[in-house]
């Protein structure tokens, strides 16, 4: 294998790794600010995967409606989350309640969609550097969007009277009430905005992978290695070890092969776990401070 080939491999990485980075931010978001363990967010990125799929192969509707379509859907499904089940069970129980949820939507996709795989065939053109190493212009497209939201949303939290209200309650929710704020109407705004970032981050990945109803889970695994590698309520640091894993894991499954990958990529989690247990972003005053 040459040079090129690996200058490949990680180009790949790369931009598979900026969709990892978009996902495991709202994931870390849910966790780390919002004190929410969500675990529907696989089960929802593959849902928006076959969303995508439905609008755009089905029902033949152009990009930008079938994006607008995959985004009110989710904004949708995490309103009414929070507001029918997440608000009304004990803070404990979330994990149970959404467990659950997880297999109630893999079922529902199972059911309508079946098991067959399903991908958007895309014909992807590329941008070549040099005749051997190139890169594919929807995936470099959207790598650029990931960045580009990611950045979005933070300028968003930290800028608009909105985006402060949520931190301002995240911090402490009886001084923001005092001061005005809605509490709990705050918080579904909030749960609801994370769910828009796991859309895009599933349209996204639609146009690299096949997807199956029990891709979710896959998902999941690895948002959650993503999200405490990089440190609780830090969504850079999310994006940037998204980053990370999506260059291991290609060089891994490019060099080694796909039956090494889950394997060294675990086992380098628990290394990071074992030497910065607060994870690689984040220092330890942080670390106590999200607990």
């Amino acid at each position: 294998m040459g040079v090129s080939a690996y200058i490949n491999i990680i180009l790949n990485g790369i931009c598979v790794g900026g969709m990892y980075g978009l996902m495991s931010s709202a994931f870390t978001f849910q966790v780390g600010s919002l004190r929410m363990v969500n675990f529907t967010y696989g089960a929802c990125i593959m849902l928006s995967m076959y969303l995508t799929f439905f609008f755009i192969r089905m029902v033949n509707a152009p990009v930008i409606l079938a994006a607008l379509g995959v985004i009110v859907i989710n904004f949708a499904i995490g309103w009414l989350m929070r507001k029918t089940l997440l608000k009304r069970i004990d803070e404990g129980m979330n994990i149970l309640t959404t467990m659950g949820l997880q297999l109630v939507i893999m079922n529902l996709v199972l059911f309508f969609f079946t098991s067959y795989p399903r991908d958007l065939a895309v014909f992807e053109k590329r941008i070549y550097f040099t005749p051997k190493i190139s890169v594919g212009i929807i995936q470099l497209a959207c790598f650029v969007m990931a960045g580009v939201i990611l950045v979005s949303f933070q300028l968003f939290l930290n800028k608009t009277w909105t985006g402060r209200a949520i931190r301002a309650v995240v911090q402490n929710r009886d001084v923001a009430g005092l001061m005005g704020i809605n509490s709990e109407r705050t918080l579904d705004l909030a749960f609801s905005l994370s769910f828009i970032l796991i859309g895009v981050a599933g349209m996204m990945l639609m146009t690299m992978f096949t997807v199956e109803p029990n891709f979710g889970d896959y998902i999941t695994l690895i948002g959650f290695v993503i999200c405490i590698t990089a440190g609780l309520n830090n969504l850079t640091g999310a994006f940037i070890t998204g980053v990370l894993v999506g260059v291991l894991s290609a060089l891994i499954s490019g060099v080694l092969g796909t039956a090494y990958h889950d394997p060294m990529l675990f086992g380098l989690f628990v290394v990071v776990l074992l030497v910065r247990p607060y994870g690689l972003f984040n220092k330890r005053k942080n670390a106590v401070r999200n607990i």
